[in-house]
């Protein structure tokens, strides 16, 4: 009965804080939408080059023509010099230029390999390796056709030409994001940031509270002294409300846009109840510090901070250093974003994903033994004063 009331006082104190729901549900939802929309065109596309065609021959005209239909591309330059293109790089207006030299059309029929400059800006990465594969894959597809032309005017017939232009083939078998589409998986690791931020901090906020307002002792009151009711009494309410906002982001990703899941749902929702749990159990261990709310929510807030670099999806774990190694194992959303690549697009049989579940469930089991000296502060008689906001809050 004593963990009722304590989920009963819960509800209450959350009704009667409007900003709470701005903050823990309306705010994530949301930023999450948002990233939807910054997400979905897959792939960054008509990005900004600069062309120098020294050459203006048939050939070089033909290779602007091809340059300008890659999607990831568009030609917003023509530039006259070297000098003014890299220019337009260096004030970023543009992110790669490319320089067709004088005589390029007479150099390659006669063999002379001629230079084709390329300059582009890999500041950022993403970007800069885009264009730079469209780029290299057209020259070398016009280069096959090239060859393979000037084999045919040398009386070998077109088929054969062909196929010694393009000696070895590559049978291509992409895994893991056969779409090359970057919403599919960077989006989930960018809900999942978000969440994670607000999971620990919203249930951070529910047992902060309890002390900054000192009325640790009314909490373990209605829980009949036992922490165990009381936190759950409190893991509740927040539980299934971020259920709720799942299930909202879910419906909307999988369901309305229309993103591809072909693995396990079960292991999907499990993964995600797991990732719900364990956050807001570890929200315990930095409120039990020193049970000072502030200290808590600014030791929370660095520990979480940083934990979309860490996933593992940007810069992976295996090769990072050792402390970035032991960061990224305590971070519930390493192991959670795993899971769901695997199965929304890996199809990776689940067996090979319990590892990190059970991950979750020793950070989790972290999480619950630090209740003992939660405990211990709530206890504290020091922390057990009355003021004008105790009443409001539990009344």
């Amino acid at each position: 009965m004593s963990l009722k009331q304590v989920v009963k006082r819960e509800i209450k104190r959350i009704y009667k804080e409007p900003l709470f729901w701005t903050i823990a549900f309306i705010m994530p939802l949301a930023m999450c939408l948002v990233i939807c929309m910054i997400f979905s065109k897959g792939s960054p596309t008509d990005m900004p080059i600069a062309v120098l065609n020294d050459d203006n021959s048939a050939f070089s005209r033909m290779f602007v023509r091809d340059l300008e239909a890659l999607p990831s591309c568009t030609i917003k330059y023509n530039v006259t010099s070297l000098e003014e293109g890299r220019q337009l790089l260096t004030e970023g207006k543009v992110y790669a230029f490319v320089a067709i030299p004088r005589d390029f059309q007479r150099d390659i029929y006669r063999l002379k390999q001629p230079k084709l400059l390329f300059y582009y800006n890999n500041q950022r990465i993403l970007i800069g390796g885009i264009i730079s594969k469209d780029v290299t894959m057209l020259v070398q597809t016009m280069m096959v056709g090239l060859d393979a032309s000037i084999r045919s005017k040398r009386g070998l017939p077109m088929d054969e030409a062909i196929k010694q232009a393009n000696l070895i083939r590559v049978s291509e078998h992409v895994r893991s994001n056969p779409y090359f589409n970057y919403q599919y998986f960077l989006s989930i690791v960018a809900f999942g940031h978000i969440l994670q931020i607000h999971l620990i901090l919203t249930m951070l906020w529910a047992l902060g509270t309890e002390f900054k307002y000192g009325t640790t002792k009314e909490w373990l009151k209605v829980a009949d002294g036992s922490i165990i009711k009381a936190f759950f009494g409190k893991l509740i309410p927040y539980f299934g409300l971020f259920i709720m906002l799942f299930a909202i982001l879910f419906g909307t990703y999988f369901i309305i846009m229309g993103i591809p899941y072909t693995g396990d749902w079960f292991m999907g929702i499990l993964s995600t109840l797991m990732f719900i749990f364990t956050c807001c159990c570890l929200a315990n261990v930095f409120i039990s510090i020193n049970g000072n709310f502030r200290y808590g929510l600014s030791n929370a807030a660095f520990y979480v901070a940083m934990g979309f670099a860490f996933a593992g999806v940007t810069y992976p774990v295996m090769v990072m250093p050792w402390i970035a190694k032991a960061y990224s194992a305590t971070l519930p959303l390493s192991y959670w974003v795993q899971v769901m690549i695997d199965q929304s697009l890996r199809q990776i049989p689940i067996i090979y994903d319990f590892k990190h579940i059970n991950a979750m469930l020793f950070l989790s089991a972290l999480g619950l033994l630090s209740l003992i000296r939660l405990k211990k502060l709530a206890m504290d008689e020091k922390r057990w004063y009355q003021s004008w906001w105790k009443n409001l809050l539990i009344s």
